[in-house]
């Protein structure tokens, strides 16, 4: 077809000599092949959901659909949740599955939905009676019935998970992360753009998301979380023998803190700087001060700029009961780069814990790991999920949206524990390279089904394969 010009593109991209590496190729319209898939890992993805017996706990739990017509709500859990796991940001990705006809031939589920449907589904989860956000005032919405709902499937999921691969501890680690938004309704944040703060809690010994909590962009993150951390500690196993929490500053209450020490529960949490701990801290003598170090893979490296030493300090407690002693205080100095500034040559921080027994640097170590685990956590959520972007301007349903994340990234880490060890550990995004955007002929041969994978793709075969295979296994 000539351009407005009168001249083929394809002749000028010839006289113009556009060269690449590329062989002589050219773009034509086919037949319709019903046999190929671009996407020969999923199939393995949607038998992890069965076999882990996700669809009948979404059956038992989650109860929106008032009508027989369409999807049901364990068909439309699978298929956000699958759909996630192929890499969709949006529910307009899922037109891409669609468009695979060999998938949708293994899985005919695929054909009944569409992005309309999924966007209407979602706003079953927005509560009709829950006021319009204000500015203003920061608030914590309770969660509708249906996401109640999707969080016993979450427990469900990691139950299941323990069942396979057990862990006698568990160290939840907890923290809010905030994700933009453009739309109208979200709220404004303390970083000064439009959001949304939700909280999670990450069990990193199991590698999953125990909990999560979404919430308002204006709601602070030292706001409810007794009843949060309550719920994630809740949703542990109940074979865990030994529970520990860790955290920043965002969970410093003094109510939180004797709750979970008369739990048992050990915890390593970073105070907030109040004036008295402050002079507390700055009070240390010199000598008392230790130097801080961390495990390197060359070896210990010492920081010349950090020390670390115990702090005697007792803040004001009102509900401490007759016989509960006060908690340990580790303060933490810091040099500054340019010392004659302001107050003094040192930064100085804390870390409350009930922990005794651990010596301080190891514990401001230990503490610290926290972001390596839940700050990670929150990093996939965000850019190997569809947790950065949101369906519309509804709490609810985008709350929905989020929790389904939160599914998609347990059931990544629960498949790639039992079925493919191989891949355990990798991002989302690496284990879709490595597996799940795989290449294959779909055929029908004696009334089943089989997926034929090139010569060059044997290894993927073979691990679909052992997938399938470890799957069917009965956990030991």
């Amino acid at each position: 077809m000539a351009d407005a010009a009168g001249q083929d593109p394809e002749e000028a991209m010839k006289k113009r000599g556009v060269h690449s590496s590329l062989e002589p190729w050219d773009v034509e319209m086919g037949r319709v092949d019903n046999g190929v898939t671009a996407y020969a890992g999923l199939p393995g993805v949607i038998e992890g959901w069965y076999a882990l017996g996700l669809d009948k706990a979404c059956q038992r739990h989650v109860r929106l659909r008032d009508r027989q017509k369409g999807l049901s709500d364990a068909e439309w859990a699978e298929v956000l949740t699958v759909l996630l796991m192929a890499g969709g940001r949006s529910l307009e990705d899922l037109e891409a599955l669609k468009s695979d006809a060999g998938l949708c031939r293994m899985w005919p589920l695929l054909k009944k939905a569409s992005a309309r449907s999924e966007l209407n589904y979602l706003h079953r989860f927005q509560d009709a009676k829950m006021p319009q956000a204000r500015q203003g005032r920061a608030r914590m919405v309770p969660e509708a019935e249906g996401l109640r709902g999707l969080a016993e499937v979450n427990r469900h999921l990691i139950r299941e998970l323990q069942r396979w691969v057990s862990e006698e501890e568990a160290t939840v680690d907890v923290d809010a992360s905030i994700h933009e938004s453009q739309k109208r309704e979200a709220l404004w944040t303390y970083d000064k753009v439009r959001g949304y703060q939700p909280v999670i809690a990450y069990w990193a010994e199991q590698g999953v998301i125990v909990a999560d909590q979404f919430r308002e962009g204006n709601v602070p993150a030292g706001m409810g979380n007794v009843g949060f951390v309550e719920t994630a500690l809740g949703a542990l196993p109940e074979d865990v023998k030994a529970r520990r929490v860790r955290a920043d500053s965002g969970l410093y209450e003094q109510e939180l803190l004797r709750g979970l020490d008369r739990k048992g529960v050990e915890f390593a949490i970073s105070a907030d700087m109040t004036e008295e701990l402050r002079k507390a801290v700055k009070a240390v003598a010199p000598p008392a001060w230790n130097p801080y170090t961390k495990p390197t893979p060359q070896g210990r490296w010492c920081d010349p700029k950090k020390g670390w030493a115990e702090v005697e300090f007792v803040p004001e407690e009102k509900g401490a009961k007759k016989g509960e002693g006060p908690f340990r205080y580790v303060g933490i100095r810091l040099e500054k780069n340019q010392p004659g500034l302001f107050d003094g040559r040192y930064e100085h921080f804390a870390v409350v814990t009930n922990r005794w027994t651990m010596e301080g640097n190891a514990l401001l170590n230990w503490q610290r790991q926290r972001c390596g685990t839940v700050e990670w956590a929150h990093d996939l959520l965000k850019n190997d999920l569809g947790a950065r972007t949101f369906p519309c301007g509804k709490f609810g349903a985008n709350a929905a949206w989020y929790r389904f994340n939160v599914l998609a990234f347990n059931l990544k880490v629960a498949l790639t524990k039992i079925g493919l060890p191989m891949c355990e550990g990798v991002r989302p995004h690496t284990l879709r390279m490595r597996l799940l955007h795989s290449a294959a002929r779909v055929v029908s041969h004696s009334r089943s089904l089989s997926m034929i994978f090139p010569a060059l793709n044997a290894s993927r075969r073979q691990e679909v394969a052992g997938c399938r295979r470890r799957l069917r296994l009965s956990p030991a």
